[in-house]
């Protein structure tokens, strides 16, 4: 029976995965206020679709 490793860059790639989402609720919980209010992580859409003219 073989083990396998996990693979040193998909470790990292997840960690900072990690951290960043992390950053990205504490940052929300944060601008929560008053604490009644529900957290908001969505983001908006980075490529908005053009105005048809």
């Amino acid at each position: 029976m073989t083990t396998k490793k996990a693979d040193p860059e998909a470790v990292k790639k997840a960690e900072a995965e990690k951290r960043k989402l992390d950053e990205e609720l504490n940052e929300a919980l944060e601008e929560t206020f008053p604490a009644s209010d529900p957290v908001k992580l969505t983001q908006p859409d980075p490529h908005p679709e053009p105005d048809p003219e």
